[in-house]
């Protein structure tokens, strides 16, 4: 058997598909050795030659305990500590198995007190999607436009400016006189790119919008934006004022930033990836360096240090619980899947570490949530989170 045929053949069973009768045979040959050796695990899904012949008795052992999730639970619970393993962090790069991997508990709980009782009661046997891109453009005159489904094409003339769609993103192209705004808003479930009318290069993260001029004519460029915004800052002498929710306002002349505002999270954090921005609350502010992270409350501190990758991952596709409270996670879900969380008790008191493709559906994410504790029912768009 080649790797690609052993993916195809764990995705097709974990789907529900019917095996023929050598794909039986196959796959009876892969659950039979109950040996795991992670390195060999992520040495067989991430070599480059993805055709390379398969040793059995080099692979058995380890695509076992895919489908043996029963084991690995035993394993969990027996360990007096949970160690991250740095090895499952790069498994979202390889493209061919993420099926596979919504079938892998590959981020692990650091819970107070893991749960004993495994169940789950799903009365929804509807597969929940994953996020895609898409967004709502409001123009000028209050008119408003699906970018859902439009990969290329012009959508407005507005004061001499044109807003158009090119290969999926919004951008804009001419110098008008007037001052216009458009909003761009993704909705839950959603996320998209626009190029501002001076060059800024925008991404919205799910249930976020943005509002800006179709040109910037004065001796500011001022944008107004909610939920979590990515900004790569075409250098200008005029400042670039990002206002956060009517909560905070950060000010930068060329840089790259991320901001997130949402109005669920108890502050507005703003991270810096490169240059340097001055974010203000009243008559409080505060300059930041790359790698930090202005914290807005009632008053502004400073975070140093930041993991750059786990507040980017959302915009390479990931979802990063490093060190996230379940509550947390619970809130990055409901804006991905476009559900509505509650808990039937109190929040339980778990914390996620590693990452997962935001690809998977919300009901493979939720197995593997299932496999760690996490009690749960799932019923339509609604997800109750169980004691």
């Amino acid at each position: 058997m080649t790797k690609n045929e052993i993916i195809a053949i764990l995705q097709k069973h974990r789907k529900g598909e019917k095996l023929t009768a050598e794909e039986s045979v196959r796959f009876n040959e892969l659950v039979t050795n109950q040996e795991l050796t992670p390195d060999a695990l992520y040495e067989l899904l991430l070599v480059e030659d993805q055709v390379q012949t398969y040793d059995a008795d080099r692979w058995e052992p380890v695509l076992t305990k895919v489908f043996n999730v029963d084991k690995f639970e035993e394993r969990i619970e027996s360990a007096p500590v949970v160690h991250r393993v740095h090895f499952l962090r790069k498994w979202w790069a390889a493209a061919s198995i993420i099926v596979l991997l919504s079938a892998v508990v590959y981020f692990y709980l650091k819970p107070s007190k893991l749960n004993q009782d495994k169940g789950i009661a799903n009365t929804d046997s509807i597969e929940i999607q994953p996020g895609k891109t898409g967004a709502i453009l409001t123009l000028a005159d209050g008119s408003r436009v699906s970018l859902d489904s439009i990969q290329n094409g012009e959508i407005a003339l507005q004061g001499g400016v044109r807003a158009k769609v090119v290969n999926g993103a919004l951008m804009y192209e001419g110098q008008g006189q007037e001052m216009l705004y458009n909003t761009m808003s993704t909705p839950k479930g959603r996320q998209f790119q626009v190029t501002l009318p001076d060059g800024t290069g925008v991404w919205l993260n799910a249930a976020s919008s943005i509002r800006y001029p179709t040109s910037f004519t004065g001796a500011e460029r001022k944008v107004e934006i909610t939920g979590e915004v990515y900004f790569e800052v075409k250098k200008d002498i005029r400042p670039f004022i990002v206002s956060a929710d009517n909560r905070a306002e950060v000010t930068v002349l060329g840089t790259s930033f991320n901001v997130n505002s949402y109005s669920n999270e108890t502050e507005i954090r703003a991270t810096l990836l490169e240059g340097a921005v001055q974010v203000s609350k009243g008559a409080q502010s505060v300059i930041i360096k790359p790698g930090e992270q202005a914290v807005v409350q009632q008053t502004i501190s400073i975070t140093k240090g930041v993991a750059l990758e786990k507040v980017m991952a959302w915009k390479a596709g990931l979802f990063n619980f490093e060190d996230v409270s379940l509550g947390e996670a619970m809130r990055q879900l409901e804006r991905w899947y476009d559900i509505e969380v509650i808990y039937e008790k109190d929040i339980p008191n778990i914390e996620l570490e590693g990452e997962m493709s935001k690809d998977i559906t919300l009901n493979g994410l939720m197995n593997v949530l299932k496999e760690l504790g996490v009690r749960y029912k799932l019923e339509g768009r609604k997800l109750t989170i169980l004691p």
